[in-house]
């Protein structure tokens, strides 16, 4: 069972951690915005706040009737308001901002920022100062200055909302170049799968050696199982072929023997020793073949046209007495391409219309389709077919159905183990014309003629 993508894990963690940076950024920038609206109000305010004690001579007030230069105190919760309490609290003089409003700001130690309520309750940013006079030192004013807080709430949330917008985008453009990076890192992946695939299919025998350092280990290991596979299936295959050729000897041995039983007139013993010599020669014969088919050189991709294969083993079997009397009915398209060494597909369809041929009474068919990326290949009779059970256990080594019939019975296990090693599958159905229907499967296409 395979795990979850480590491409989409990397995506959704760079998604969520760029995400994450970029709330945690936003919050950042409206706290740093916010400070900064607070500290251009508070100068402004102390600028007011400096004019206004300059404006004031003593507890009469002074020369306090002009106004200040921004009209916003002069209309009623214009937004910029100031207030003068005298000794004990009451407000000597207040802006016209205020109208019928009075600020309290409370205990005066130093200069500095505070919150206030200032008209219908609405929050505002204050500045008070005490002042005392040397001919008076009881005689303390308090100077307060103040301005709407909603001015820079509203300033706050309007940044917000852009700077939302912003990150949105930049959240949008890091995430797609995290999928470019995240592509760029594991194209190496994707090409030592491509690698691994030409291996499979032949194309290769080795992976490539220009794999980045960090997966080059790993291609090194490859590699090397690679490379110690093909020696441990050489020695595997020589000492097959040491053993084959180990048993010619006796076997010869035997033949020399089964002449002269019959040069003396024991036909009967010698018919016995000579078929189980042709036996142990055949089997023989189908190890060494079935050895040097699973050790067939992948230096180069296999693909062999279907037809021309067909052709030539059929112009073969035509030339046998019972082939000639049989009715080849060949429909395979000019297009057909296997992935098949050449030699491999000979034998595969030779030794599938070879019992095609043994069974049927006078037709044999062969149509070839394309069923996914599989080339299908059906080799029907009119013959007696097979039940069931016997479909279940004909393609099993040295079974013979048709006990009437001459052969070792390993015709159909040489075709699945030709199919099998390739890629395909075999698959033993009931013929429309009454006999066996053998389908094979293997990988190919077929192409537009």
């Amino acid at each position: 069972m395979r795990g979850t993508s480590l491409r989409l894990r990397l995506l959704i963690g760079a998604g969520v951690w760029i995400g994450l940076a970029m709330i945690a950024v936003g919050f950042l920038l409206v706290h740093l915005f916010r400070v900064h609206l607070e500290a251009s109000a508070e100068t402004e305010l102390r600028a007011t706040l400096n004019r206004l004690v300059a404006q004031v001579d003593g507890i009469d007030m002074g020369d306090l009737d002009r106004p200040l230069a921004d009209p916003r105190y002069e209309l009623p919760y214009g937004g910029l308001y100031w207030q003068i309490d005298g000794p004990g609290g009451e407000a000597l003089a207040r802006s016209p901002s205020l109208f019928d409003v009075t600020l309290d700001p409370g205990e005066v130690t130093s200069p500095a920022l505070s919150g206030l309520d200032g008209p219908a309750g609405a929050p505002l940013l204050g500045l008070s100062q005490a002042i005392g006079f040397s001919g008076a030192p009881d005689d303390r004013l308090v100077v307060t200055v103040a301005r709407d807080r909603e001015q820079i709430d509203l300033s706050v949330r309007t940044f917000s909302m852009q700077l939302a917008s912003a990150l949105a985008l930049v959240w949008g453009a890091l995430t797609l170049a995290a999928v470019l990076q995240v592509h760029l890192g594991l194209a190496p992946l994707a090409s030592l799968r491509t690698g691994i695939a030409d291996i499979r299919t032949g194309r290769a025998a080795r992976l490539r050696d220009d794999y980045p350092m960090e997966i080059g280990p790993l291609v090194d290991q490859v590699n090397g199982l690679l490379d110690a596979q093909r020696a441990m299936l050489e020695f595997a295959r020589a000492r097959a072929s040491d053993l084959a050729h180990g048993l010619r000897t006796p076997l010869s041995a035997l033949g020399a023997t089964e002449a002269r039983l019959r040069d003396h007139g024991d036909h009967q013993e010698a018919d016995a020793l000579d078929r189980l010599v042709r036996t142990m020669n055949e089997r023989i014969e189908y190890q060494l073949r079935l050895t040097q088919l699973r050790l067939r050189s992948t230096s180069a991709a296999a693909s062999t046209p279907l037809a021309p294969a067909i052709e030539q083993v059929v112009s073969v079997l035509k030339r046998t007495e019972r082939g000639a009397m049989i009715a080849w009915e060949i429909a395979c398209p000019e297009g057909a391409i296997v992935q098949l060494d050449r030699h491999d597909l000979i034998e595969l369809i030779g030794v599938v219309l070879d019992n095609a041929q043994r069974h049927t009474r006078d037709t044999v068919e062969i149509t070839v389709g394309q069923e996914d990326e599989n080339v299908h290949v059906v080799v029907a009779d009119n013959g007696s077919g097979m039940t069931d059970e016997q479909m279940k256990t004909a393609r099993q080594r040295g079974v013979r159905h048709d006990q009437s019939q001459t052969g070792t019975g390993l015709g159909l296990s040489i075709a699945q183990d030709i199919v099998e090693i390739n890629g395909g599958r075999v698959l033993l159905e009931r013929a429309r014309l009454g006999g066996l229907s053998v389908r094979l499967f293997l990988p190919g296409t077929l192409r537009p003629d």
